[in-house]
């Protein structure tokens, strides 16, 4: 033989494997897996054979390539041991066997088919094998802390019973003490499953002679005594402890065996079986049952009369029904309409549908949805409702609008007397989002918005847009579109576009182009966000405002030289702008001219004039330094202001034409007004 891949198979109730290790039959292994319980110790596990709880895998070859035995038959030797706990007592034998399989068709075993045994020689070809298991006889050790029932039993059973009983039945076990050394006091915990059984009531037993100091904690309160804490006193749990008045221990010798007290219970839930069981807790550190096989901290304390802790085995035991599973149907129900983003809460109730013992369902709902969202959690734990109903919530959380319904969907698996059930989905509406606009028209040279009293013509505005909402929080996608119209009430049709901006991260978005409504009347401006497929669209509030007149030229008049002679006037054209003030504030003026040659082009001038002028600067008036303004009171109706442009000896003989524009400011930022244009000669 060249290798071998073999399994062995136990009862996990009684004897649980914990290791394997190669014999010497395989003189120079490689490729060695082992296999126990399901999980890979070395190597890997061989999928979809028999592994699993209880079975160990053990397969090697030999490295040389060759056959073990030099090649020749007979060829013996121990391929591997195994090692096992053992975790429970048994009246019967239990059995060592090779376990079959589906995926151990190939087999050194004839029958059984799919044997998990395969023996083979260096050129992989199978070789036939007889087989033989074992028997393995497992009896109560000393010392035992066992459930008994009827609790009027004398002895702990070989194995831990199971407790035949009816659906709402009410029964009593005993908790026994078997073969312990002397003792002289106990405290003992049992558990249970609420969902199933709940303990009603304790009773000491006869095995301590004259009780003391004893303490009945049942469900977490207090019947006798007082219940321990930071122990594992709680719902489904009952705590009985005593000790012997006299201060001696019961039983002169070992075995000392009794009954150390009673439980009743009371049937409330259906299942197939549900275990009586001793919990465990960090409180009871100090424990009779030793760790492993029993879990650590586990709540079973027997002590002698000196306080000393005595050993014990621990046996529980199940309580069983004959039960059937019941049909269950499934509904839900979820908040509706939602919109995109936001949370719907979504509640799934199971109902029993048996009519004439029905019970409440356990166990989780799991929840599906075909658009795009989320659960938070997708799984729901059942709580019950109703004698025949359990119902359970979560939140769902659409990210997309999709179609604008998303199907929801709730299945329930089952538990051990329901079968699970699924239904119709739930069409949950998604909308969409709708995001709120806040605007103002704000002045360019304040950054205010414009006063009650309107602005004058010629002052630059914008529109501005403060974004509330939509979704995603972190910036709704699409356009807000600026339009201002030319009448208070933002009449459809008659608006113009100013500008149109993205809305970028955190709904931010920028202002429209600035803007100088002309001439004086009525506006407004409106924004228009564009939605889209998460997002309504939106057109904000209507922002009339008024335009008023500007300070200008009254009727148009300036007056100047029109034939200008350089000797007369002293190299000087005079001139005189009439000019009308309706604000209700003074302002100041300023009259910039510009003009050229229409003989040479090259000769031109850029003045700007108050009290005097001075030559434009490149960046226009507001730019020009040494300005002299004129004032000009509120609600004046006409002022004539004077002055004089230098005139150079080059323009001689040369006809100019100009346009002259009147500037004003009620601050330090001067807004052009109306034009006048004109021409004049010059002459030597």
């Amino acid at each position: 033989m060249g290798g071998f891949e073999i399994y062995v198979k136990s009862d996990p109730t009684f004897l649980s494997p914990t290791g394997a290790a190669l014999g010497p039959l395989i003189v120079t292994p490689s490729l060695t897996s082992i296999c126990v319980n399901g999980s890979a110790q070395t190597g890997s596990c061989t999928t979809n054979t028999a592994n699993g709880p209880g079975v160990v895998e053990v397969t090697t070859i030999e490295a040389s390539g060759s056959n073990e035995c030099g090649g020749l038959s007979p060829c013996s030797g121990m391929a591997f041991t195994i090692n096992y706990t053992v975790v429970g007592a048994t009246s019967a034998p239990t059995s060592l066997s090779y376990p079959t399989a589906a995926g151990c068709s190939t087999s050194s075993v004839s029958s059984p088919p799919n044997t998990c045994v395969l023996v083979d020689n260096s050129l992989g070809a199978t070789l036939p094998e007889t087989v033989r298991g074992a028997s393995v006889s497992i009896t109560l050790p000393p010392a035992v802390v066992c459930i008994v029932y009827p609790s009027t039993a004398t002895q702990c059973p070989v194995g831990a019973p199971n407790i035949p009983v009816l659906p709402g039945s009410i029964f009593t076990a005993g908790v026994f003490i078997q073969s312990s050394q002397p003792l002289a006091g106990f405290d003992i915990y049992v558990s249970v499953d609420t969902h199933y059984l709940i303990p009603t009531n304790a009773t000491l037993g006869s095995l301590i002679f004259s009780p003391s100091l004893t303490s009945i904690c049942i469900n977490g309160a207090t019947t006798t005594g007082s219940c321990t804490v930071n122990t594992a006193n709680g719902p489904g749990a009952v705590e009985v402890s005593t000790i012997e008045s006299s201060g001696s221990n019961e039983c002169a010798s070992a075995p000392c065996s009794g009954l150390a007290f009673t439980i009743t219970f009371k049937m409330v839930g259906k299942t197939s079986s549900t275990p009586l069981s001793y919990p465990t807790a960090a409180g009871c550190s100090n424990t009779s049952a030793a760790s492993p096989p029993n879990p650590p901290n586990e709540c079973v304390l027997l002590a002698d009369s000196f306080g000393t802790t005595l050993p014990e085995s621990l046996q529980g035991a199940s309580v069983t029904q004959t039960v059937f599973r019941d049909s269950t149907t499934i509904s839900k129900l979820c908040g509706s309409p939602v919109v995109v983003g936001q949370l719907s809460t979504c509640t799934a109730t199971v109902t029993d549908t048996n009519t004439t013992a029905p019970s409440s369902p356990i166990g989780v709902v799991t929840w599906t949805s075909d658009g795009s969202g989320s659960f938070n959690p997708n799984v729901c734990t059942l709580s019950t409702i109703g004698p025949n109903n359990s119902g359970c919530s979560i939140f769902y959380v659409p990210t997309l609008v999709g179609s604008g319904t998303h199907h929801i969907g709730a299945i329930y698996a089952g538990d051990t007397v329901h079968s699970g059930s699924t239904g119709p989905s739930f069409n949950l509406t998604v909308t969409k989002a709708t995001a709120r606009i806040f605007t103002a028209v704000i002045v360019d040279q304040t950054g205010l918005p414009v006063p009650a009293g309107g602005i004058p013509v010629g002052v630059p505005v914008h529109d501005a847009v403060v974004f509330l909402g939509g979704f995603p929080v972190t910036g709704a996608p699409g356009t807000v579109t600026y339009t201002l119209f030319p009448n208070s009430g933002c009449t459809a049709g008659t608006g113009t576009v100013v500008s149109t901006v993205n809305v970028d991260a955190s709904d931010s978005v920028q202002s429209s182009t600035s803007t100088a409504p002309n001439p004086s009347g009525s506006y407004s401006f409106n924004a228009v966000y564009s939605g889209d497929s998460n997002n309504n669209a939106v057109t904000s509030a209507c922002e009339p405002f008024t335009v008023v007149p500007a300070p200008s030229f009254t009727a148009g008049k300036l007056h100047w030289t029109h034939h200008l002679s350089l000797a007369k006037s002293a190299s000087t054209q005079s001139w005189t702008a009439i000019v009308t003030n309706p604000l209700s504030s003074p302002v100041q003026v300023l009259v910039r001219i510009v003009g050229a040659s229409t003989i040479n082009p090259s000769n031109t001038f850029d003045v700007t004039c108050g009290v005097t002028c001075v030559n434009t600067a490149s960046g226009g008036v507001n730019s020009t330094p040494g300005l002299t303004p004129v004032p000009v009171d509120l609600h004046t109706s006409s002022l004539s202001i004077s002055f004089n442009q230098p005139i150079p000896a080059s323009f001689a003989n040369q006809k100019f034409t100009f346009t002259a524009t009147l500037y004003w400011t009620t601050g330090t930022v001067y807004s052009a007004s109306n034009s006048k244009s004109g021409a004049f000669a010059v002459v030597s």
